[in-house]
């Protein structure tokens, strides 16, 4: 009898979970999400391309980096190394695709 009880009670409540499609969630300020890169403040130390325990960055001449997304561990080191604050993480996480292309950060 308590598992009645328990199903009628719960069929008039709201769901406690989102709707999540149709209602977009709102990420925590301190969410680890996409990378952002700010090429004007590097300075070409190449902090991040050395402790990247995911090999996701790929460091270039002329202080050019790429950001493989698909490889990131979101860790944060590259964020917490470098001097300069050129890399933050994003609250965007909402970037799923077929096309691997797309999950590189330039």
């Amino acid at each position: 009898m308590g598992i009645k009880t328990e199903c009628v009670k719960n069929f008039f409540k709201k769901p406690s979970t989102k709707n999540y499609p149709k209602e977009k969630l709102e990420a925590y300020p301190h969410f680890r999400g996409k990378i952002k890169y700010f090429n004007e403040r590097c300075i070409g130390c190449q902090q991040c391309f050395k402790n990247c325990p995911a090999n996701a960055i790929t460091f270039y001449k002329k202080g050019r980096i790429d950001f493989d997304m698909g490889k990131c561990c979101y860790c944060g080191l590259c964020v917490d190394v470098c001097p300069v604050a050129a890399i933050a993480f994003t609250t965007e996480f909402e970037y799923a695709d077929n096309d691997k292309k797309k999950f590189i950060v330039k």
